[in-house]
């Protein structure tokens, strides 16, 4: 049994594989040709620039696509087995379509890995990195926060922070102090502010008292000054990156930011759970192939079951994104917009595995 259970797990693991090389290079190939256009505009940014953009984007695609071609590997690669009569002689000598599957999911789990490592700690760096670049010599600018920097709210101040360097050091920090009835008292501009573990300083402020009576300002100036503040170089990285592109440690840290001020979470601990449950939608897809292996596909072409396959996983896709969305939108928990999809898909492939005689 060790050696079926060996077979049919190297027989998932190397379709897949194979399946999502293919789709990550197609889509890896479209987003080349598209930068090829911003090489002739730009001329910082050359063709080497574009390939090596592409590159670093092709984590991020590779993860995006890993549940679609999960399906597609499975139905590949355990089709070609019943195609050749494999499955059908381990049927003979008793092996059940549930032992089968079981057999399967053990390369799904492998799989599963693979998906959890490159969305936790190839992807997020990668692309993060890719954008970064890109602005550089697209936009001409150094800084990756974007020409006005980002904004946070920080306990009951406003911050604008409009560079981060490597050195847990950041530029251009304004910093705007609101009182309770939300007139603005003290407007502060640091060229930059230090994390040396717990403690922040801010360094070169230049500062200004607004008096709420009417009675003017009063500017002051320091060389350093303490700062207390719950952001840190991390965090203020984070609120530049897109929702889709954070890990799940990101957004893990990104909601606690939002609680502590007091900030509508709902859309980014939707997006939270979604990463945590797409390695159980991977291994719900590819039960979800059991079916049709030996079901009426059985002796179907390859390209009839990859017809079958891409759209079972683009509907998949369409309706999780939907669902989530519009669960958002219309104020559901957030926990069950992210899960519903992947329990529903995992009870579907459960049940039709069942119903395989």
């Amino acid at each position: 049994m060790k050696r079926m259970d060996i077979y049919l797990a190297r027989a998932v693991v190397v379709n897949v594989l194979l399946v999502l090389f293919v789709l990550t290079m197609l889509a890896a190939i479209i987003n080349f040709v598209s930068e090829i256009h911003v090489t002739y505009t730009h001329e910082h940014y050359s063709l080497w620039d574009a390939a090596l953009y592409t590159i670093m984007e092709m984590p991020q695609g590779m993860y995006d696509m890993f549940t679609v071609s999960v399906l597609l590997g499975a139905l590949l690669g355990l089709g070609e087995l019943a195609s050749h009569n494999e499955l059908t002689v381990f049927r003979a000598a008793g092996v059940s379509a549930a032992r089968l599957g079981i057999a399967a999911l053990c390369g799904g789990l492998v799989l599963a890995v693979t998906c959890v490592i490159i969305g936790e700690f190839v992807a997020p760096a990668a692309e993060q990195r890719a954008e970064d670049r890109r602005a550089e010599l697209v936009e001409s600018r150094v800084n990756p926060l974007g020409a006005g920097g980002v904004w946070a709210k920080d306990q009951g101040d406003y911050v604008n922070v409009h560079a981060v360097s490597a050195k847990n050091v950041l530029h251009g920090v304004y910093i705007y102090e609101v009182n309770p009835e939300r007139q603005l008292t003290t407007a502060i501009f640091a060229g930059a502010g230090s994390f040396n573990g717990g403690d922040a300083v801010l360094t070169n402020v230049h500062g200004t008292w607004l008096k709420t009576d009417a009675q003017g300002a009063s500017v002051f100036n320091r060389p350093k000054l303490p700062w207390k503040t719950l952001l840190n170089p991390e965090l203020i990285t984070l609120f530049a990156v897109d929702t889709d592109s954070l890990s799940a440690r990101g957004l893990y840290h990104y909601i606690d930011y939002m609680r502590a001020n007091h900030l509508d979470d709902r859309r980014y601990v939707a997006a939270f759970w979604a990463r945590v449950a797409k390695p159980v939608a991977l291994l719900a897809m590819l039960l979800l192939a059991m079916p049709f292996v030996f079901g009426p596909l059985r002796s179907s072409s390859t390209g009839q079951r990859m017809l079958i396959g891409m759209l079972l996983g683009i509907g998949f896709y369409v309706f999780n994104g939907i669902f989530m969305q519009a669960g958002i939108v219309f104020g559901l928990n957030p926990f069950l917009c992210a899960w519903f999809p992947t329990l529903l898909l995992a009870v579907t492939g459960i049940v039709a595995v069942r119903r395989v005689k």
